[in-house]
């Protein structure tokens, strides 16, 4: 109730709300302990810790206290709605709903297909995601399922280019000027080490070396640092409130900031070339329907810069040659992760692109 009220009141605050209206729309919500008036709803959103065990007994439960025909969602950001669906008596009513951080401000919300999910659910999940004025984007179950997925690389990818030499600087300067609303690194902070630890060992389990978890973030989980939550990753914060990078996160992690001069095209190309390839990949997979999902999800969803046109779009205009040829460069001296997607080496020889076939 306090987020609530604290989320309306910044609307107030600025201007964007009445205060009649923020005391209205809190008088809607109706807070309890029990499954009371469950029995009433058509929608149900659960949004408990991210570990499936967790998930599937409260899934169970609150099936009981709801009725036949009402639709249950799982707000998840990587577990599987399929395995979910095996908890619940009802699968077909059964989908995910996946919020973006923070809600009030991120319009994205990812509509995740289980395998026995219906199509009357995902419809009417769809114009619930409307009613709620977000932008709804349907993916099929899969870890990561599209933006944490794409994600993923990206982030691990900054923490290669530390190892490498860059400054915490160098990655995030080169990534803002590219258009990302934060860099990377700085994105790690507001995650929360923690989260983003789980998350990468999920990415590495399921996809295997491309998405190995780079040393120094691996190193991190030795360190006491949280990210922004705790007040200190690898910037400082105070009030909730960025203050600078924190030096002294070099010497704790055994890092030579400087020691290999990187161009600011390398960084950004390294950084960005890793999610293009993670999205043709997402696209064999089936994961979602067309480049132009894709391209949704990343603007609504992270911030890629509009004006790029979308990651897919993007990569269209610098031409799929150039990718699959820088990306084979980087293989050569980093390694697996940057082996070209097949479904990319192959649009690029028949001089293809995303959005033409």
């Amino acid at each position: 109730l306090k987020h609530a009220w604290d989320a309306f009141n910044k609307q107030v605050k600025r201007g964007r709300l009445e205060r009649r209206e923020a005391t209205r729309m809190m008088q809607r919500i109706s807070p309890t302990l029990e499954y009371n008036g469950f029995a009433t709803v058509d929608l149900v959103i659960e949004a408990v810790i991210e570990k499936m065990e967790v998930k599937k007994a409260v899934l169970k439960e609150v099936e009981g206290s709801v009725r036949s025909g009402g639709v249950i969602t799982s707000n998840t950001s990587s577990l599987s709605i399929t395995e979910m669906q095996t908890a619940v008596a009802r699968p077909a009513d059964f989908c995910g709903m996946h919020f973006f951080n923070p809600v009030e401000r991120m319009p994205l919300v990812e509509i995740i297909r289980g395998a026995q999910t219906s199509d009357e659910t995902i419809s009417t999940v769809h114009a619930a995601a409307r009613k709620l004025e977000k932008t709804p984007v349907l993916v099929n179950d899969g870890a990561g399922f599209l933006v944490n997925r794409i994600l993923a690389p990206y982030l691990n990818e900054a923490g290669w280019l530390l190892g490498d030499g860059a400054s915490i600087e160098d990655v995030d300067k080169a990534l803002t000027r590219f258009g990302m609303p934060m860099g990377p690194l700085r994105l790690l902070d507001e995650v929360g080490f923690d989260v983003s630890r789980h998350a990468g060992r999920t990415m590495y389990e399921a996809f295997g070396e491309r998405l190995r978890p780079a040393p120094v973030l691996e190193a991190l989980e030795k360190s006491k640092r949280l990210g922004k939550k705790g007040g200190l990753g690898f910037y400082k914060y105070e009030g909730g409130k960025e203050k600078e990078i924190d030096e002294s996160i070099y010497a704790e992690l055994n890092l030579r900031p400087g020691s290999r001069q990187i161009s600011q095209q390398d960084i950004q190309r390294r950084a960005v070339f890793v999610m293009i390839n993670e999205a043709a990949r997402i696209l064999e997979d089936g994961i979602v329907a067309t480049p132009g999902d894709v391209d949704l999800g990343m603007i609504m969803g992270t911030g890629f810069p509009p004006f790029r046109g979308g990651l897919l779009r993007y990569a269209d205009k610098i031409g799929l040659n150039t990718v699959v040829t820088e990306l084979e460069r980087y293989s050569k001296q980093s390694g697996e992760r940057f082996a070209p997607a097949p479904v990319l080496t192959g649009k690029a020889a028949a001089g293809q692109t995303f959005y033409a076939g």
